[in-house]
């Protein structure tokens, strides 16, 4: 009897640390999809941001992950690219990068 109810703890204890590490799985897979769309937002040309940046759908097993793009006109030589994820794990939020980019001035030459 004292066997039993030792080896039910052991299984419950096992079944929240296999969950535990899914969801941290799930949760390192959606930082690293965010991190590559950030950087993707930072090496579009700035004439392009609106046009080349579209939203996108990565599935990996039951987890799906949708990246959208918003870009914002702050001013004619400033854009603000806001990279937004969210993902079908239970629980998340949506997570969101601001990008501030700007267009290249080309330095006054000598002289």
């Amino acid at each position: 009897m004292i066997f039993s109810v030792v080896v039910l703890g052991l299984a419950g204890l096992a079944f929240q640390i296999a969950h535990r590490s899914t969801k941290a799985t799930d949760q390192t897979l959606n930082l690293a999809i965010q991190l590559a769309a950030a950087d993707r937002a930072t090496t579009v040309p700035y004439d392009s941001l609106a046009a080349l940046l579209a939203p996108d759908t990565i599935l990996s097993g039951p987890m799906r992950v949708v990246v959208l793009y918003v870009v914002d006109s702050v001013s004619a030589v400033r854009k603000d690219v806001r990279v937004i994820t969210t993902t079908t794990v239970a629980g998340s939020r949506p997570d969101t990068i601001v990008i501030q980019r700007g267009r290249i001035r080309y330095p006054i030459p000598l002289k």
